[in-house]
């Protein structure tokens, strides 16, 4: 189960960027570039040899649980458990497509990214603001770049992976008749399906995408497997 990809994860969203330490940016740079506290940080997993860091597990542990409890919901030790694991899992998927999207040597322009950070930064009140949550995570505006990048890069490869998706009507038609179920049972009054036809079609071409990465990403863990580390 939490060997699947979540939905898009990859997806560029400012808890994941922000959230993020720049582990996966410091492998742009030479080993002479980084610092004895980056050489001599204990790893939890390598993939194909490249090192997954304690540090960037246990962030983004601590951004997964933040969001359960910004929910008002408290974590019993089985699914605390069961999400270290995901978590876990979810940053192998990640590299194992970071390093498939990498071989396939895809450009971003400086502009995309420029473009892509400004929508960061209109996320926040002011600029006060979007400098107090980089300081928060510590990381600089130009990790963040580089973590924009790179998010950029891995969308285009699964984008080119998975190919166009499309849906039919039927399809469109099971996820209405779920809301529409959902809708009456709460005493409410459901819209009419040309309503909100648009809405739930990009939902369906979501769906299917979703199951489209999840596919790719256990042919790649099944592919890299014996490479695949666990420590």
């Amino acid at each position: 189960m939490f060997k699947r990809i979540s939905a898009w994860f990859i997806i560029l969203s400012l808890a994941a960027i922000l959230g993020a330490c720049s582990s996966n940016e410091a492998s742009d740079k030479s080993k002479e570039d980084k610092s004895k506290e980056a050489k001599n940080e204990e790893a939890v997993a390598t993939v194909n040899g490249k090192e997954i860091l304690k540090s960037d597990y246990e962030n983004s542990l601590k951004s997964a649980k933040a969001t359960y409890e910004q929910q008002g919901i408290k974590l019993d030790s089985k699914t605390e458990k069961e999400m270290e694991t995901g978590v876990l899992d979810q940053l192998i998927n990640t590299e194992l497509v970071r390093q498939s999207a990498e071989a396939e040597d895809i450009s971003i322009k400086q502009s995309q990214v420029d473009s892509e950070l400004a929508n960061i930064k209109s996320q926040f009140e002011d600029d006060a603001k979007y400098k107090e949550a980089l300081k928060q995570n510590k990381v600089t505006e130009e990790e963040l770049k580089k973590q924009v990048k790179q998010q950029m890069v891995i969308t285009e490869y699964l984008d080119g992976a998975i190919g166009k998706v499309t849906v039919t009507e039927d399809e469109v038609k099971v996820i209405y008749d779920q809301y529409k179920a959902q809708t009456e049972s709460q005493d409410q009054k459901a819209e009419k399906f040309e309503t909100v036809k648009a809405q739930l079609e990009q939902q369906a071409i979501a769906q299917k995408k979703n199951e489209k990465v999840n596919q790719l990403v256990e042919d790649l863990r099944k592919k890299n497997e014996e490479n695949i580390k666990i420590l």
